[in-house]
């Protein structure tokens, strides 16, 4: 375990507008770990040709049985697929324009805050690429089961609900 000297704190900052303009996705979360953070071509070679077995979706991956279920988000809430954009180094400061300058406007925009001046506070700026309500859970020759991480992942919503709900009195 790392002791606290060595963890970097990173400030990340999401840019709000991309979550109301996410388009809807269709996703599988495959039963395997791809060692490459890069853009890859996915649908080239995933293009699952889905069947309705007797114990729920089965599909062949390069000769290998999966066994899925689809998985509804929470209600109330949706999924974002979040994609990290390259972080552009912003100048933002006031320019000296002549007292009563047609200009006035433009220096009033430049002292008002714009999320790009917000942005230089943060070490990382991500934005929503998709959305989602469902996605298909994959496991390799059986259907994932109710101790899989994602159900978890899933069920803390409603927990920490739970757990932070007023107490009625007695």
């Amino acid at each position: 375990m790392e002791s606290s000297e060595n963890v970097e704190k990173r400030r990340v900052h999401l840019r709000p507008d991309t979550l109301r303009n996410a388009t809807p996705a269709t996703l599988h979360l495959l039963p395997c770990e791809v060692r490459v953070n890069r853009p890859a071509p996915v649908g080239r070679f995933f293009t699952p040709a889905i069947r309705q077995g007797p114990e729920g979706l089965e599909v062949s991956f390069r000769g290998r049985s999966l066994r899925g279920e689809e998985v509804e988000v929470p209600p109330g809430l949706v999924g974002y697929v979040m994609v990290m954009e390259e972080k552009e180094e912003v100048l933002v400061g006031r320019q000296d324009f002549p007292q009563g300058s047609d200009n006035d406007e433009q220096e009033r925009e430049l002292l008002e805050p714009s999320e790009a001046a917000l942005e230089q506070d943060f070490d990382r700026v991500i934005r929503a690429s998709s959305s989602f309500s469902h996605f298909t859970v994959w496991g390799l020759e059986t259907v994932p089961g109710p101790d899989a991480k994602v159900r978890g992942a899933l069920t803390w919503p409603s927990l920490a609900a739970a757990i932070h709900a007023q107490v009625p009195g007695d």
